[in-house]
């Protein structure tokens, strides 16, 4: 994976310290065969002998904080190939030096759902080849099933928990699910080099919420539509030039977040909107509106639910957009780059929705870097690479909105240590104060609270410094330089509390063998 300024600022920090429907629709995931030469994984990581060490560890899973995770430094193939390790400065690469053990953690991005569904057994290819970056899942490169712990921006729903019991749940004990980090879900674009949106200058895109909400039901399909020219001071940010919005392929947590604000959030498309939003430039007709009126996203598969994913159904209306489905955000990014996608024609005029640390490290040697709009939040406009508006919309995730023992269906997952899974629900995260960023969620490691022995190794005592690091001031002193946000102190020690039996709360330690 390329890497920006964003990766640079890791050079000062010492490394040990460290069914849906839409009318307008032309693409999809059903009719697209995945990009076969999505970003490269960097270079910057170690390669490993080939035949990795038993006591190596091997997950997978979500990708929306996988950049903080191992810099983008994929782990193709298995493990009797040369797999790349996380790259210098990422949470995995530091836990490991600080370990001091030799072992290594393996993160294959995969997207939530995968993993998840690896974790609990509906899906057993742990042992299968690690797929590149921007290619569909189709294993985690590890040495056989499960691999030691996934990540996920979604919370496992009651549905997957029973599955989790019924294969998993006598030889694994229970689940111990503990939030991570958060950070922005961005609206991606180019600007630069006479590239893009070149009406900007160096101005920042601004984009009301009835406009992003309008692009991306449909409504909106052109870049000098009226309402993105009013958004930005009257000036059009470009030519008549269509907008090609990249939606994910894969069962994606970022998916879910994002889809979830724009139809729960009370400050997201299916708000009461301001009068003015009900007349020109802007309007509220059957054929331009800024409401999202697709299918809720299901917490099970965290698929895309809006355009582009039926070409017959009744929805949003044609508007001269297209809708393309890639897999991970890195393949999103690598697209919006025109950087070897089989969509390149739309370059550069393409955008659709990423994790803003994936967008800040889109740039490659002499490429395009993306840029990321600033959104409308209250009488303003707000910029997710601004660490202190991205922390204020989080501070909702506080530990006092931590619930225990419940799936993120909402339903009580039934298990006896509630006290071993921590949910926030996004309504934790989805009402950012006024002037904040107001698209943001958080991610999950999931791990198993007993038997964790893989290839005859016992990973124990690396999953618990994992944990322990994760939480340290080193860590979360550097998240923000990745554009990445942690999460308040009290949150930090409820999951020490869970995974370690510190405090009045709890019973024990969950990780016990």
């Amino acid at each position: 994976m390329r890497k920006t300024l964003a990766a640079l600022a890791w050079a000062a920090i010492p490394a040990l310290l460290l069914s849906a429907c839409n009318g307008n629709a032309t693409g999809g995931s059903s009719g697209i065969t995945p990009t076969t030469n999505g970003p490269a994984a960097s270079t910057h990581g170690r390669a490993h002998h080939n035949d990795n060490g038993a006591g190596d560890l091997h997950a997978g899973g979500a990708t929306f904080p996988a950049y903080g995770y191992n810099l983008g430094d994929q782990p193709s193939g298995g493990y009797t190939t040369s797999q790349a390790t996380p790259g210098p400065g990422s949470l995995l690469y530091n836990a490991a030096a600080n370990n001091g053990d030799g072992n290594n953690y393996f993160y294959c991005l995969t997207g939530s759902g995968y993993g998840r569904h690896e974790f609990e057994g509906s899906v057993v290819t742990g042992g299968d080849a690690c797929q590149p970056l921007g290619q569909s899942p189709s294993g985690f490169g590890g040495r056989g099933n499960p691999i030691d712990f996934v990540g996920s921006d979604v919370a496992m729903p009651s549905t997957e928990y029973s599955t989790f019991e019924t294969n998993y749940g006598g030889t694994y004990g229970d689940v111990l699910e503990l939030p991570t980090y958060g950070g922005p879900i961005v609206i991606p674009y180019i600007n630069e080099g006479g590239n893009g949106l070149t009406g900007l200058g160096s101005k920042q895109l601004k984009l009301s919420t009835w406009t992003y909400c309008a692009i991306a039901n449909g409504s909106i399909g052109y870049w000098d539509d009226d309402a993105i020219t009013a958004d930005n001071g009257g000036v059009a940010v470009a030519s008549h030039q269509p907008i090609t919005f990249y939606y994910r392929s894969d069962g994606s947590g970022t998916t879910f977040l994002f889809e979830n604000f724009l139809k729960n959030g009370p400050k997201g498309c299916n708000q009461n909107y301001p009068s003015k939003y009900a007349n020109a430039p802007y309007g509220n007709s059957a054929s331009r509106n800024g409401a999202w009126p697709f299918p809720q996203v299901s917490v099970s598969t965290d698929l895309w639910t809006g355009p582009g994913t039926c070409a017959t159904c009744a929805g949003a209306p044609t508007s001269g957009s297209t809708f393309t489905g890639e897999s991970g955000n890195p393949g999103i990014l690598a697209c919006v780059q025109n950087e070897n996608c089989l969509t390149a024609s739309a370059f550069p005029y393409a955008t659709g929705y990423a994790e803003g640390a994936w967008a800040a490290s889109a740039q490659s040697d002499g490429g395009p870097p993306v840029a990321q709009a600033a959104l409308q939040s209250g009488g303003t406009f707000a910029s997710p690479t601004d660490p202190n508006l991205v922390a204020g919309s989080l501070k909702k995730a506080a530990a006092s909105k931590i619930v225990y023992g419940e799936g993120g269906d909402g339903i009580t997952l039934g298990s006896s240590n509630p006290q071993c899974q921590l949910y926030v629900p996004p309504s934790a995260f989805d009402q950012a104060p006024g002037g904040d960023y107001p698209i943001v969620g958080l991610s999950y490691f999931l791990f198993y609270t007993k038997n964790n022995v893989r290839g005859g190794s016992n990973h124990l005592t690396d999953i618990k410094g994992l944990i322990q690091y994760l939480d340290s001031s080193a860590w979360n002193n550097a998240l923000p330089n990745l554009e990445y946000t942690p999460l308040p102190a009290s949150t930090q020690k409820k999951v020490q509390q869970a995974a370690f039996g510190k405090g009045s709360h709890h019973t024990g330690a969950c990780l016990v063998s």
